[in-house]
């Protein structure tokens, strides 16, 4: 989410807290997953779908036309191959002396698709365009009609197959055999995907040129099939189980791939817009179920000798991609929503889970800052959570301290009076945070127990440039002193603050000059580092 949206969605003026949706349980992964896979999976098996129908029609198309163009090859074929046999047709009553076999030669040659040229008289071959005088059985009978018979082959070529065109007349007939390597062509040349048949009677040619008996495959994702109207045969087409599938790797895949793109891009806006929070309390819920929101601390340190003796623990929130979003744009609207409630309650828990194995080298008494707001003050729960803390820590190593914020006035009730006893009856202290800026600080002093004041930096920063200033703090510090309790001046970042207000006496401070907010696992380095450098300068000084 980008800054800016995010600075319109938790700074909007007209967004108050009763316009807040209530809190409802959080949406599981898997429905939202499952949802966006119900919605990017229609695209594709539309694709797909579209892709089935026009392979299956594509394919029929294909059977189809390859049946009607094979059938006007053939019948070319074959018209030419009758031409010949009836130029011969003179010769039947005739003897095959040697004029006669160069004349069926002629024609034979003269022919682009005729093989040959033989005649038959009385059921009997006895004239041969190849082998002159012959005499052999015809085998009417084998003729589809009369006029066609497929063979897989004859005496002169008995493995080349073979269709002989037969033409009666005269009493005997007149035979024009035309090379199945013609046929192979036609075949061939006229299909593009699935297989390809020409059928005469019981015998068939497929496209590997092999004449056989056997029944035709089954043609289940394509078929057609048509009888010439002048020819005795028939053409068979249509495509094998799987050539759908084949179609579609070869012709269509781009379109398929488009549309599962499609799908998939349609599936991820699903995704993101159903992962979209629908308000800023949802934004909120989600990060902190991500582990989103950080303890960062800052120290605070012993104005005598600049000695660390905690740390003030602030909330961060890191956003993937975004980075640190600046707590003024989300923690108005956690406490609005009271979700600051469970964030303060993660951020305690991350810090004892850093600094506990380490409380050994923790300053003694190290003193840990949370801040709370009035949503705290009427949560019971508060109590168990600083016990839990205070337990993550052996006895008396650290104290808790809890920061009252003035984002939203706290209102002193029964309720809110006996926690604050409680806690303090645990050893947690309570202090006012920004003290001095806020119309209900005094408030606070005469309602609750309170163990210390932190100064808003605002007065620190006008030290030496504002007389008011000045005056200001010394009242404050009149106060603290009166009251028996502590001071910290926030926001020091010049060696000339520091100066003042070590002469005014005031105990702890806190502010850039002594360390900025760090990351809480870089916390125990920067303090042993701290250490070191301290020591050497109380070495040097010596």
């Amino acid at each position: 989410m980008p800054r800016r949206l995010a600075f319109f969605l938790f700074r909007s003026p007209t967004y108050t807290g009763s316009e807040l949706p209530q809190a409802r349980p959080g949406r599981w992964a898997w429905p939202r997953l499952l949802i966006s896979l119900l919605v990017a999976l229609p695209l594709p098996l539309l694709g797909l779908g579209v892709g089935v129908f026009q392979a299956q029609r594509q394919l029929q198309r294909q059977a189809e036309r390859s049946v009607a163009e094979t059938i006007e090859r053939l019948d070319q074929i074959l018209d030419s191959s009758r031409q010949a046999a009836e130029s011969v047709q003179s010769l039947i009553s005739e003897t095959c002396n040697v004029d006669n076999q160069h004349l069926l030669q002629w024609r034979a040659a003269t022919n682009p698709y005729v093989r040959s040229i033989n005649l038959a008289r009385g059921g009997r071959l006895y004239c041969s365009s190849l082998l002159g005088p012959i005499s052999l059985d015809l085998e009417t009978s084998t003729f589809v009609d009369g006029r066609l018979r497929l063979m897989a082959g004859n005496f002169a070529t008995p493995d080349i197959p073979l269709l002989v065109l037969r033409y009666s007349a005269n009493g005997g007939s007149a035979m024009a055999v035309v090379d199945s390597r013609y046929l192979r062509a036609v075949l061939q040349l006229a299909i593009q995907e699935g297989d390809l048949y020409l059928k005469v009677g019981n015998l068939r040619m497929g496209l590997d040129g092999r004449v056989s008996n056997a029944p035709i495959p089954e043609l289940s994702e394509a078929f057609a099939q048509r009888a010439s109207n002048s020819h005795p045969y028939t053409v068979i087409a249509g495509s094998p189980t799987g050539s759908v599938e084949n179609h579609l790797l070869n012709y269509t895949l781009p379109f398929l791939a488009l549309t599962a793109a499609g799908g998939l891009f349609v599936g991820l806006i699903c995704y993101r817009l159903l992962g979209r929070p629908s308000s800023p309390r949802t934004i909120l819920r989600r990060a902190l179920e991500a582990k989103q929101f950080e303890p960062f601390l800052q120290p605070i340190v012993d104005a005598c000798d600049g000695r660390w003796v905690g740390a003030e623990v602030l909330m961060r929130w890191r956003l993937p991609g975004e980075g640190l979003i600046r707590p003024d744009l989300f923690i108005p609207m956690a406490e609005r929503t009271g979700l600051i409630l469970p964030m303060t309650r993660d951020l305690m828990q991350q810090v004892a889970a850093v600094l506990a194995p380490h409380a050994a080298d923790l300053p003694p008494h190290c003193h840990l800052g949370f801040n709370i707001s009035a949503a705290h003050c009427r949560d019971p729960q508060l109590l168990d959570d600083c016990r839990s803390f205070l337990a993550a820590f052996p006895p008396g190593s650290i104290e808790l301290w809890l920061e009252l914020t003035e984002r939203e006035l706290i209102e002193p009730t029964e309720e809110s009076d006996q926690l604050f006893q409680q806690l303090s009856a645990i050893g947690v202290k309570v202090a006012i945070d920004d003290f001095g800026i806020g119309h209900a600080s005094l408030n606070y002093l005469q309602r609750f127990k309170v163990d210390a004041l932190k100064i808003d930096q605002s007065f620190v920063q006008h030290i030496g440039a504002d007389t008011l200033s000045g005056h200001l703090l010394d009242t404050l510090v009149e106060l603290a002193t009166r009251l028996d309790i502590d001071l910290v001046a926030e926001g020091v970042e010049t060696k000339a603050q520091l100066d003042y207000l070590q002469a005014l006496g005031i105990p702890y401070l806190q502010g850039y000059l002594f360390g900025r907010p760090m990351p809480a696992h870089e916390f125990m380095p920067a303090l042993h580092q701290h250490r070191n450098a301290v020591g050497d300068t109380i070495d040097h000084q010596q």
